[in-house]
């Protein structure tokens, strides 16, 4: 029989993993790796988790109206107010802190009436990507069944419904494949955090349309050779001949010719508005997606990129210019570790 990938970690590196410093990285290695049953200490453990000190920094540079910057600056990267929401909801803050509950409070006072957010609430521009991070967030924080995050699922529904595409208002005619690549995967990743019986009508769809764009694209692979001739070609144009040059164009270059993206090759934590093949990878595990020939790439790219103690390299970082670093770019990484351990376990052959 083959060696299950558990049985494959170094004892060293589940030792790493599960020190009480990174509190929800231990847990979640106990938890979710090793299958470890609920107790009293990893009970304890998982209520400190706001003391890892990048939760802490942040948590204690918040304003006292549960923001970080002015409201104009909601957006600003990486220092606004809905960038906290989304880093904190990444680093699994406790939504349990009074602390968080006011930043909850404050970025649902932000939230547009359509229930998505954008960089100036009364804009009509959509931002699906934003809304999935802020909404993912809080849903991770507690508020799963909040309706309001349930309301920001519906914005990002309507959203695709009413455009035709995945995207935001005006992208579709810059770009070559029809859809934004980076923001598949999080929609997937808010959809993971919602309960599906909560799912408004067409999530389904939604769901399966993200789907079907990254298996399209082998995760990973979404930039047209062709890109650099559409940008020199239909970008320059008015916006109302763009889209009858886009079809002309894909007419006469079909079939394209798609490559890697190459920043999805190097994985990161936290990550932005931008993904990667590991982040993906994640994402179609939280919608049910098991192991089929279209993941098969990525997975391989996940598995070689390890070092010898089945560790994973920071090779993404907005250290120094989000308000806390996390760990240090160029070195291991537990929480890439545990993120790429945690798709390979759900990708794991049966």
């Amino acid at each position: 029989m083959p060696v299950s990938l558990i049985e494959r970690i170094p004892d060293e590196t589940l030792d790493w993993l599960s020190h009480p410093d990174n509190p929800a990285v231990a847990v979640l290695t106990r938890q979710h790796l090793l299958a470890e049953p609920d107790s009293a200490e990893l009970d304890a453990l998982w209520a400190r988790r706001n003391e890892y000190p990048p939760v802490a920094h942040i948590l204690d540079v918040m304003q006292s109206d549960g923001s970080w910057a002015p409201p104009a600056r909601d957006y600003q990267k990486y220092g606004g107010s809905l960038w906290q929401i989304h880093f904190l909801g990444e680093l699994h803050a406790n939504g349990d802190d009074e602390r968080v509950q006011q930043a909850a409070g404050y970025a649902f006072s932000r939230q547009k009436a359509d229930g998505g957010w954008s960089a100036n609430p009364k804009a009509s521009y959509d931002m699906p990507c934003l809304t999935a991070n802020v909404g993912r967030a809080l849903a991770r924080m507690g508020w799963h069944d909040d309706p309001r995050v349930v309301h920001a699922l519906e914005a990002i529904v309507e959203s695709y419904q009413r455009l035709g595409f995945l995207g935001c208002s005006d992208m579709g005619p810059f770009s070559l494949n029809g859809y934004c690549h980076m923001l598949t995967p999080k929609v997937l990743l808010f959809l993971g955090e919602v309960p599906r019986g909560l799912w408004p009508g067409g999530a389904g769809e939604l769901r399966d349309a993200c789907v079907a764009a990254l298996r399209d694209k082998e995760v990973f692979r979404s930039l047209p050779e062709e890109f650099k001739q559409f940008q020199a070609e239909v970008w320059p144009l008015k916006a109302a001949e763009r889209p009858a040059a886009r079809e002309r164009f894909l007419a006469e270059h079909a079939p394209l010719h798609y490559r890697e993206k190459p920043g999805w090759l190097r994985f990161g934590f936290p990550l932005s508005y931008n993904s990667d093949a590991l982040e993906s990878l994640l994402a179609l595990a939280a919608v049910g997606e098991t192991r089929r020939p279209e993941y098969e790439a990525a997975i391989e790219l996940v598995e070689k990129t390890a070092d010898a103690q089945m560790r994973w390299k920071l090779r993404t970082s907005f250290n120094g210019k989000m308000l806390a670093d996390v760990e240090s770019k160029g070195q291991p990484s537990r929480w890439v570790t545990l993120r790429a351990l945690t798709a390979l376990k759900a990708f794991e052959p049966a």
